[in-house]
């Protein structure tokens, strides 16, 4: 079989690396489908671009970040909207993972003598991988094209922000149906996968736990059309299984340290971990973590390149000891001894005191003969953990919250402070209510780790009070007019020459000026 698809929607143009594996799906389609290990060569497609694609949200992570001064990109953390619309974001690459998908969907049943739990397995991560991509680019973008399969070609029009979260939603729920817990994952020949990107049972519960808590938010927000209360409601629902240990098991670490000794030590599952991006250190020799946010936090000690006094010149994302003090002003806070280096101590640059992130203590180096110390600082050592549990605890506080069950959201919301040794709520430093204060807890543990602070401000309408710029004049009709997504991007609607490959496409009013 030899088959020759051209995705207009996109221009797609697969590239091939690998996650272990290397890819065998590209432009033109050679591999028949008639075994497993053909049919897996699409599934693992699926996961290089998950991995390549989903920790890649630099906009909104330099948007949303919590930190007193960046090295690169102060226009978009003002969100200028003339270096937004020309910044070089594309949501090519979950296309790529939708197509793939739906590739494998679409030819599954060509495949020979496949058990039904095999079967079952390969379904489950393109389920996956559709819900995953559908969520996260209405997340990032509002509107988006839902595709019909590999191999319809035509230009698509755009699909609501609801539509597609409906699409997300349906294909979570295709996988949770049928994938095993993670700890019942095996490959094709039958061991047992140990790395948490696979999707398992639980992973999938996971996605559903974050798509009806967005999905409620910005209904009630931003006034899409739906029940927001039934949507956290399923959200509390499906962080109920995953919390209760119901699509497998998940424990908190026992402390913020032994979090920070499993985050840099991706050789040790995280017991907390639920959907982890894997650190492929074979892909080449110039690779770098999915985690970006870690990578860019990273300064002296961890980086051996570097002396306390270059953290200024060479740390993308600065902290004054002022804003973590600011932030955690319970002294009792565990967190502050491991997530910062030598807490209590002072890091003075040119008269200013900072904060030292200790998140991610392994970092992997280049030979520099340039370089005072004969070495160049590459990226942190780790993989990306995405999703871990704490999240899950802290997103089921934030929905019952939205909900009126306070008592609930309380509990949820001691689970993490009593595990980092913090005072209980209500304590004398909770002064802006309940809501506030589970946002500020996400704050805390997750600081220096993920991307996830810009989507947890537009999900708690806190856009004035936590972001810069520009978003402190935006207006409600720049907000319904989509100003808080980004652009519709150039690769959507015209190719690598300029050329126009899909005219049905229309661009948010909100940008439209800027184009």
């Amino acid at each position: 079989m030899k088959r020759i698809i051209y995705l207009s929607l996109c221009a797609c143009l697969l590239t091939s690396c690998s996650l272990d594996l290397q890819p065998e799906n590209g432009l033109t389609y050679s591999n028949s489908f008639n075994t497993e290990k053909e049919l897996n060569a699409t599934t693992t497609s699926i996961q290089y671009y998950i991995n390549t694609t989903v920790g890649n949200n630099y906009d909104f992570a330099t948007a949303g970040v919590l930190a007193d001064n960046i090295l690169d990109g102060k226009q978009l953390r003002e969100w200028n909207p003339r270096t937004v619309i020309t910044s070089e974001y594309s949501w090519k690459g979950f296309y790529d993972i939708i197509f793939e998908s739906n590739l494998l969907l679409d030819n599954i049943d060509r495949t020979k003598d496949l058990s039904p739990e095999r079967r079952n397995y390969h379904v489950g991560q393109a389920e996956f991988g559709l819900g995953l991509s559908y969520f996260l680019l209405a997340q990032r973008y509002g509107d988006a094209i839902i595709t019909e399969n590999s191999s319809v070609i035509k230009p698509y029009q755009q699909s609501s922000q609801e539509q597609v979260l409906a699409a997300a939603i349906e294909h979570a729920k295709k996988a949770y149906d049928v994938l095993p817990t993670w700890d019942k994952l095996t490959d094709l020949n039958g061991n047992a996968i140990t790395n948490r990107q696979t999707a398992s049972k639980g992973t999938a519960t996971a996605l559903l736990a974050q798509i009806y808590a967005w999905k409620g938010s910005v209904t009630e927000l931003y006034h899409l059309k739906g029940n927001a209360q039934e949507d956290y409601q399923n959200a509390v629902k499906y962080a109920t299984e995953l919390i209760d240990n119901k699509v497998g098991s998940y424990q908190l670490c026992a402390s913020p340290e032994v979090l920070c000794t499993y985050l840099s030590n991706e050789k040790s599952p995280n017991p907390e971990a639920i959907f982890s991006l894997y650190f492929d250190k074979t892909r080449s020799e110039n690779v770098v973590s999915p985690n970006e946010i870690a990578q860019n936090y990273v300064s002296w000690p961890v980086r051996e390149d570097q002396t306390l006094a270059d953290l200024t010149s060479s740390t993308t994302y600065q902290l004054y000891k002022s804003t973590v003090e600011t932030l955690f002003p319970d002294t009792t806070d565990k967190r502050l001894q491991a997530f910062f280096y030598q807490w209590g101590t002072q890091h003075d640059v040119d008269g200013t005191d900072y904060a030292i992130m200790y998140k991610f203590r392994k970092a992997i180096f280049d030979p520099d003969q340039y370089s005072p110390s004969g070495k160049s600082y590459r990226t942190v050592d780790a993989d990306y953990v995405y999703w871990r549990l704490a999240d899950i605890y802290l997103l089921r506080a934030e929905c019952n919250q939205k909900l009126g069950n306070e008592a609930q959201a309380i509990a949820d919301l001691n689970v993490i402070r009593n595990r980092a040794g913090a005072l209980s709520y209500p304590s004398t430093y909770d002064t802006e209510g309940l809501k506030k204060a589970i946002f500020l807890e996400r704050e805390k543990e997750f600081i220096g780790e993920n991307d996830a602070r810009y989507a947890d401000i537009i999900r708690n309408g806190y856009v004035k009070e936590e972001l810069q710029g520009k978003f402190k004049v935006l207006t409600n009709q720049d907000i319904q007019n989509g100003a808080l997504f980004l652009p519709l991007p150039k690769d959507a609607w015209q190719d690598k020459d300029g050329h126009v490959i899909n005219n049905q496409l229309r661009q948010k009013p909100y940008w439209q000026a800027y184009n």
